[in-house]
């Protein structure tokens, strides 16, 4: 019994999370998150009650060329995984927020971000200061950034600009000299809408080469108890399997829900 996460082959793949049967007590509330240094975030769809079996999670935003482990926490109780590392081979990243339409792009500037105070000041006749009035809590603010893309990645980008859906932005600690060091302090991961995205040809004269600025709100995961697979149907149809021969790959349906299917027979 444990928390066991998978890494499946590719680049930047879903990391895979199982809460094995039995690893919380049935009825339990829990929680499920990925943990990093400095960082840490809810897996989604792992917050539930438990009814003492299996439960398999998807992870799209599990950041990227960092040692990650994830915990099952709840009343009384904890469960861990190994550590394990989300592979990619590029620059930066762009996803959509279920890990799709991959972006691979050269992420210039120096990170600027803008807070929301969320204040507002209210002039008082007589009075030689106005009164402020705070929400809550402070807004998360923007995030603005200037990238580069060649031919493929601005096919890829202007395709998930086009997309009304949020997305997800990975720092790369394979290529920044400061987290190599311990001393970089930009976020792993940030989750945003986009609100502004402009680009033109730079003079680049060996490939068509593209500027980009991108602007965005930044939002928490949308439809967080919604449950992202790490296989889909069509993975399974891909395998080529026969029926009379899943079994030998999957005996039970826990062990089904576990394959990365996308790997059979590969």
């Amino acid at each position: 019994m444990g928390v066991l996460a998978s890494v499946p082959a590719g680049q930047a793949p879903i990391i895979q999370v199982v809460v094995e049967a039995g690893t919380v007590p049935a009825g339990a509330p829990y929680t499920v998150t990925g943990h990093t240094t400095g960082h840490s975030w809810a897996v989604r769809a792992g917050a539930r009650t438990s009814d003492g079996t299996q439960v398999v999670l998807g992870d799209p935003i599990c950041p990227i060329n960092t040692p990650v482990t994830y915990r099952a926490t709840w009343d009384g109780g904890q469960a861990a995984s190994a550590a394990v590392r989300r592979p990619w081979a590029g620059r930066s990243l762009l996803t959509d927020i279920t890990g799709g339409g991959a972006v691979d792009l050269l992420w210039q500037g120096d990170d600027a971000r803008e807070t929301d105070p969320r204040v507002t000041l209210h002039e008082v006749p007589g009075r030689p200061t106005p009164v402020a009035v705070f929400a809550p809590s402070m807004g998360a603010g923007t995030i603005s950034l200037t990238t580069r893309t060649t031919p493929a990645d601005t096919e890829a980008m202007l395709a998930l600009a086009a997309r009304p859906a949020v997305v997800a932005l990975f720092h790369n600690p394979a290529r920044c000299w400061q987290c190599r060091w311990g001393t970089c302090d930009v976020p792993l991961v940030t989750v945003m809408a986009l609100t502004s995205v402009s680009h033109a040809r730079t003079g680049r004269l060996d490939v068509a080469e593209r500027i980009w600025t991108l602007k965005g709100a930044i939002v928490s995961v949308p439809e967080p108890n919604v449950l992202v697979p790490t296989s889909v149907w069509d993975d399974v149809d891909a395998a080529g399997l026969t029926w009379a021969q899943i079994p030998a790959a999957a005996g039970t349906w826990d062990e089904f829900d576990r394959v990365l299917w996308q790997e059979v027979g590969a």
